[in-house]
């Protein structure tokens, strides 16, 4: 079984690769400090907790991908995120697999 990290790896690689279009779309949300200082000046600068893996921003939109395992669970924080991101009426998606984010992807882009 693969890591969240070798799955959002392969899927922005899939797109980097295969939808050139979107280079510059899909951007990765850093969410994990190196330290405990670098973790004050990240949130210092506005690093918010529980934040989605990605952000896929198309067509005046955004749309927030987080990356599981088959077996992954979202922590509180995450699940919290993405309340306040529906809420505010943007689409949220949990990928667990590739073919998952090529389907949500390929969706994405015939809007």
């Amino acid at each position: 079984m693969q890591t969240e990290i070798q799955l959002q790896s392969k899927c922005f690689q899939y797109a980097w690769n295969y939808h050139p279009e979107t280079r510059g779309h899909l951007c990765y949300n850093l969410n994990n400090s190196r330290n405990f200082i670098d973790g004050n000046q990240n949130k210092a600068q506005g690093l918010i907790k529980g934040r989605s893996d990605m952000t896929f921003y198309w067509n005046l939109s955004a749309y927030f991908l987080e990356f599981k395992t088959e077996t992954g669970i979202q922590s509180t924080e995450q699940k919290q995120w993405q309340s306040k991101m529906e809420a505010a009426g943007y689409q949220y998606y949990i990928i667990r697999t590739e073919d998952q984010f090529k389907e949500i992807l390929t969706k994405i882009l015939s809007l």
